[in-house]
């Protein structure tokens, strides 16, 4: 359990947690707010954040203990992949689903909350 790539992966899914706890707070409030269509919504919205930061910290934690060159390369790869998931995502979303954009907006700032609540206490 000490290896480093487990390590890193497991805090990578821990994050990914933190963020759909965050949207489904948000997906929550605009199912009280807005109905169902609204909260699925929102949900999406996280679910698209919290998939784009577990991949990139999956790909990111891959090599393990690594020379820097290679964790650049996974750093690079999983950056490279989120940004490409997030953009086909939204777009998906917003454009072949036709999901309410406000919600979803809102899911994925949530989500993104819980990433930055999740750097001040997930170790």
């Amino acid at each position: 359990m000490n290896d480093p790539a487990s390590r890193g992966k497991r805090l990578a899914s821990r994050y990914a947690a933190l963020q759909l706890s965050a949207a489904a707070a948000v997906a929550v409030g605009a199912a009280v707010m807005s109905g169902a269509p609204a909260a699925r919504a929102a949900l999406a919205g996280g679910v698209v954040v919290a998939t784009g930061n577990l991949l990139f910290g999956w790909l990111l934690f891959a090599p393990g203990a690594a020379a820097a060159p290679r964790i650049a390369r996974a750093m690079w790869a999983g950056q490279g992949l989120k940004w490409l998931w997030v953009v086909t995502a939204v777009w998906l979303a917003l454009g072949v689903m036709t999901l309410s954009p406000l919600p979803f907006l809102l899911g994925m700032l949530a989500a993104q909350a819980g990433f930055w609540v999740g750097i001040a206490f997930l170790r």
